[in-house]
């Protein structure tokens, strides 16, 4: 064995469990070594890249620019060299690494490494509000994403409304963040979450004294003064409680329950719902005067049944977030796996796509380094399947489930005294039971016993009897 390749092989063993990158290439610039973490970040099966060429691997490098080539070809070292990198689920990383050659027992240069890490951007750190990444390439996505972004500039209240799971959270984080009011706080509601008895009180507060038990509460209208609000499943909120809303968006003021004087606030309101607004105002659940005061800044979030393209970026990028802690052996998905996913319909949009990764890695124990299998859903479970054919029953038609059950007790108490030639006590400790249970329910369904002795009698017969094959008890 070439000493790199012992080296690789003896190294392995521990850069396999390191979160960060490492990889190791022969004097020629062939891998020998990949641990789970590179092929985690390039969403590869380790076992294909060994034996091939940095520049096969990353076609789009040149000579020069590789810090492995030039350690081998060079002698050079390198130390926190930076790259803009892309990812497997195409994000942007911010790879540091540091990379040095790797000498015989001779002295001459068998090798080099490379060891790196993540590190988020210089120019994001201190800021009040980080935007969200929302993962997709499709032009209907992107068209709403720019969209989003022009009108978090102004202070002008923003309408989302997609499909369950699509992420319209996200979407209201990201137009916050890109906001002036970025460094102020955002307050976020699920109207559907909250019983309409308390929806009111939440959003406006109370004073005491407004029912039995009511204190002076602010609400959240008034712990967001100067932030954002972002109001999911709006459509939810009671019709009467939405004139209160409306008067909010007109001139900042409201109620509080209890109060004799209004209170006035200074809130940038986001609202989303779960189906087209102009549907909810046909159906009752939107005041139409309130949606033509949210009706600016109009966010439409396609479902990813009309996005498909997005679907393989998805769920690599879920697997590469989500493999070091359910499955660290997994550091790509296959491609059978993929047209799967592509095939399918995603009622459940993004969210249903990343706890089937999820799911899938937890349920994919030795399935190496690639996810190649997919569970959906619940039904998709391993099955504990048949039981032994020496356990399984065979139902009779005639029979009811008493007649059956009794049937299938005989059977595994035969089975047990023939295990243990007739022992009536070693049967029952098998069985767990006290002897004399087991001695009545051999009684109740017409086996014999001889229960003077336990063990075998003189001549080695049992002491127990099973009842004739035809017998019709």
């Amino acid at each position: 064995m070439k000493e790199i390749h012992w080296l690789a092989d003896s190294l392995g063993k521990v850069f396999d469990h390191l979160e960060q990158p490492v990889t190791i290439v022969d004097a020629g610039g062939v891998f020998v070594y990949y641990n789970r973490a590179s092929a985690r970040m390039d969403g590869v099966d380790p076992k294909s890249i060994i034996g091939r060429h940095v520049l096969e691997v990353s076609p789009w490098l040149k000579a020069e620019d590789s810090t492995l080539l030039r350690c081998v070809e060079d002698g050079q070292r390198f130390v926190d060299n930076y790259q803009a990198y892309s990812g497997a689920g195409g994000e942007l990383l911010h790879y540091v690494h540091s990379a040095q050659p790797l000498t015989g027992r001779d002295g001459t240069i068998i090798g080099a490494i490379e060891i790196g890490r993540i590190e988020r951007p210089p120019e994001t750190r201190g800021r009040a509000e980080k935007a969200p990444e929302i993962v997709g390439e499709h032009p209907a996505l992107t068209a709403q994403l720019d969209a989003v972004d022009t009108f978090a500039a102004c202070e002008l209240p923003i309408l989302i409304h997609g499909e369950t799971g699509t992420g319209k959270e996200l979407f209201a984080r990201r137009a916050h963040a890109a906001s002036p009011r970025a460094h102020l706080p955002m307050l976020c509601l699920n109207c559907a979450a909250v019983p309409e008895n308390l929806i009111e009180s939440t959003l406006f507060g109370t004073t005491r004294g407004a029912f039995t038990g009511a204190e002076n509460r602010k609400g959240l209208f008034s712990l967001a003064d100067g932030g954002t609000l972002f109001l999911d499943e709006i459509n939810s909120m009671p019709i009467a409680l939405q004139s209160k809303l409306l008067r909010v968006l007109q001139d900042g003021s409201f109620l509080p329950l209890g109060a004799e004087k209004p209170l006035r606030t200074d809130v940038r309101l986001i609202a989303a719902l779960n189906q087209p607004p102009l549907a909810a105002v046909r159906d009752g659940r939107l005041r139409e005067d309130l949606y033509y005061r949210l009706n600016v800044g109009v966010v439409a979030i396609p479902p990813l049944r009309k996005r498909a393209s997005d679907v393989a970026l998805l769920a690599r990028r879920f697997v590469a977030r989500y493999a070091p802690q359910l499955n660290p052996q997994v550091t790509s998905i296959g491609q059978h796996a993929l047209d799967e996913l592509m095939a399918h319909d995603w009622p459940g949009n993004v969210r249903e796509l990343e706890n089937v990764i999820r799911r899938s890695l937890l349920l994919a124990r030795d399935q190496g380094s690639v996810l190649a299998r997919l569970y959906f859903n619940e039904d998709a479970l391993p099955s504990p399947g048949p039981l032994p054919a020496a356990l399984a029953p065979v139902r009779h038609d005639t029979e009811g489930l008493r007649e059956q059950l009794a049937r299938f007790e005989g059977h595994l108490l035969q089975g047990a005294l023939a295990e243990h030639a007739g022992n009536l006590s070693a049967a029952a400790r098998a069985l767990k039971l006290p002897r004399t249970t087991l001695i009545s329910r051999l009684s109740r369904l017409g086996l014999a016993t001889d229960t003077s002795a336990d063990g075998q009698a003189a001549s080695g017969s049992p002491k127990w009897h099973a009842p004739p094959p035809e017998s019709d008890r």
